[in-house]
């Protein structure tokens, strides 16, 4: 019996030495907040051998391709917007100083009578000079940009909602997974167990009736029938295991490929609020639609200043039509901007926030377009490794991605 212990001890250490290891690989929970998204492959070779989950594999791939083309054609306009404004000072600052001066001339009769309204407005002191002129700024983007902010957070609520469930998913799949794992190495031990134990019993029984002359038929019905039904129960206990190990392993594989899209979602969502936090100056759309309520509210003064509007809109279009005939591409922009044509100090000031704009903007478009190579790649590694399956999976490109 103690050799039988260290076999079936040798066993267990060996075969739960190599169940660890795949569980160690699966088990570590993603932490949005700290760590950059990271592909992980199902790593069993029979996925990309069935069917319909190598369809999925691909579907989800394209799948993730589509979002990233799609984030970073939007971040490239913004980014092709911002790139212009910054051209566009390079334009203003090489015009010649007559030019230059005229420039600043309107300029200064914009911002008089700016001010001029503003003193209109209730004197709440709710609002800084500096919060004004950048809500002013922004003015026609504000209702859009607080829709999307809300929108792009309530995004960002369900999508941690989704990647908590994937993560509890996965930890229950991979407890499963131990469980099957622990039923086979245990009905292979007892079997084994069993099998030497009737052995044992039979050599007993053999003993009994040549040594002794005894009658021993019925201790070998006894000792074959019990051992018949033992190894036939542990037999169909060792079939389920290994089916419900399979299909567990099946799932593992499903809820990996999800949770890859879900990070993929969550960055590009992390990102995008990034930037509109940025460029209105807020930390969460609550901000920005109290400061704009306040706004709105203060800028009900000028409904007492339509001659003050006049004569500035009058001014908005002198600005823009005589940068406009220097080959400034969006001057209505420059006449929100007006102190930034008066003041270089000003200028410079827009120019590090345009910058750091564009930067933010480049970062996510490459991240993006890594996204599109990493899941083009990962395709081709499997036609490559798959080349009977090449056909199909270039019929699936092209139904779903068509050139």
């Amino acid at each position: 019996m103690g050799f039988i212990k260290k076999i079936k001890e040798k066993w267990n250490s060996w075969y739960y030495h190599d169940l660890d290891d795949g569980i160690e690989e699966n088990e570590q929970d993603w932490n949005p907040e700290k760590e950059e998204v990271t592909v992980e492959l199902p790593k069993e070779e029979q996925f990309f051998l069935d069917s319909d989950q190598r369809t999925v594999f691909i579907l989800e791939s394209l799948g993730q391709m589509a979002e990233a083309e799609k984030r970073g054609e939007q971040y490239q306009d913004e980014y092709d917007a911002v790139t212009a404004l910054l051209m566009d000072m390079e334009e203003i600052d090489g015009l010649p100083a007559d030019i230059k001066g005229m420039i600043v001339e309107q300029a200064q009769k914009v911002v008089m009578l700016e001010d001029e309204r503003r003193k209109l407005y209730p004197k709440t002191s709710r609002l800084s000079d500096q919060a004004v002129r950048r809500l002013e700024r922004l003015e026609a983007e504000i209702p859009d940009g607080i829709k999307k902010m809300q929108e792009a957070e309530d995004y960002r609520r369900l999508i941690k909602q989704d990647l908590r469930k994937l993560s509890a998913d996965k930890k229950s799949c991979i407890y499963q997974k131990h469980e099957y794992a622990s039923a086979l190495v245990n009905t292979r031990g007892i079997a084994m167990i069993s099998v030497v134990t009737m052995i044992m019993c039979m050599i007993f029984l053999l003993i009994l009736q040549f040594s002794f002359d005894m009658d021993v038929r019925i201790g070998y019905i006894i000792a074959g029938g019990v051992g018949a039904v033992a190894l036939t129960f542990l037999y169909l206990r060792h079939m389920e295991a290994g089916t419900e190990s399979k299909k567990a392993q099946k799932k593992l594989n499903k809820l990996i490929t999800l949770q890859n899209t879900v990070k993929i979602r969550y960055v590009n969502n992390t990102n995008l609020l990034s930037y509109l936090y940025m460029k209105f100056g807020v930390e969460d759309s609550s901000e920005l639609e109290k400061l704009w309520d306040v706004f709105v509210e203060e800028t009900g003064a000028r409904l007492k200043d339509e001659k003050l509007r006049e004569d500035l809109e009058y001014y908005y279009d002198k600005l823009a039509a005589t940068l406009r005939q220097y080959r400034i591409k969006d001057p209505d922009i420059w006449t929100h901007q007006c102190q930034a044509l008066i003041d270089r100090r000003e200028m410079v000031e827009v120019r590090h926030a345009l910058i750091a704009r564009r930067q933010k903007l480049r970062e996510q478009i490459e991240y993006n377009n890594n996204i599109v190579k990493s899941s083009k790649l990962k395709i081709e590694k499997v036609k490559e490794k798959y080349p009977q399956f090449a056909k199909e999976i270039d019929q699936l490109v092209n139904q779903y991605r068509p050139r």
